[in-house]
């Protein structure tokens, strides 16, 4: 077989259909890993004002820098200031709500979801994790202090945090954010419903429930919650899950 180079990266083959990586020439495979490696290495290092003592860890994943402040009142009026850091701020792991405000900004636009939207979707996403490793050897989901009593006793923490999940998922609830429901133009209000559309009907609803897991845990962008589920990504379509999931955000706050 007769190998050929392609961008310095793969080999592909005499038809040019690339080949796999184990059957890539040495150099491209130690190129390629070189590049991963690089990769993984600049998404786990921290950012410029970040603190120089945060280690690159690529499995933490890229950060973000977080600095903390308080209001001022000066001459009658408050002002927001920075608390000073002498070796740099501390970071935050990113998101996918990091990623969707990124998004929205560089577009021109304002945040899609509000700071306490955010910090519900991600106690929820924490409870959930705490709630999977429940059990699991070494885990220190549960290794809490009590003031004054010590160690938590594991299942009074697991039942604690179970019943709070339960309050979580009562509150996003189980109905449909996006159905298959389609209006005739000329029949107003009137519901038109295929037989391929009833046959791949438990493929293409998307729940309340299954969109805030898609987002919040999963880490899915709208419109791979879309894709996902079958639907064309529009500017429609994502609203109306972008909408759906503002909802249930603001339900799930204060629990």
């Amino acid at each position: 077989m007769k190998l050929k180079r392609v961008e310095k990266t793969c080999c592909v083959d005499e038809t040019g259909a690339k080949l796999a990586f184990h059957l890539c020439c040495r150099d491209c495979r130690k190129e390629l890993a070189q590049e991963e490696r690089a990769r993984l290495m600049d998404v786990g290092t921290a950012p410029d004002g970040c603190s120089a003592e945060i280690i690159t860890a690529p499995a933490r994943g890229s950060l973000a820098p977080f600095r903390e402040g308080y209001w001022h009142e000066k001459d009658g009026q408050g002002e927001w200031r920075q608390v000073p850091y002498r070796s740099g701020c501390p970071g935050q792991a990113r998101d996918i709500f990091d990623t969707m405000t990124d998004q929205a900004t560089r577009r021109g636009g304002d945040a899609p979801f509000t700071a306490a939207q955010v910090g519900a979707a991600r106690d929820y996403r924490a409870l959930h994790e705490r709630v999977q490793s429940a059990g699991v050897k070494c885990s220190k989901a549960f290794d809490v202090q009590m003031g004054g009593q010590g160690d938590t006793d594991f299942m009074t923490a697991y039942m604690r945090d179970t019943e709070r999940l339960a309050m979580f998922h009562d509150a996003i609830g189980s109905v449909i954010a996006k159905d298959m429901k389609r209006v005739s133009p000329d029949k107003a209000q009137r519901v038109i419903i295929t037989d391929d559309i009833l046959a791949h009907v438990d493929k293409r609803i998307i729940t309340v429930r299954t969109l805030v897991d898609d987002v919040c845990i999963k880490e899915r962008a709208l419109s791979d919650v879309l894709g996902a589920h079958g639907w064309s990504v529009t500017g429609k379509n994502r609203k109306a899950l972008r909408d759906a999931l503002c909802g249930a955000l603001g339900r799930m706050q204060g629990i």
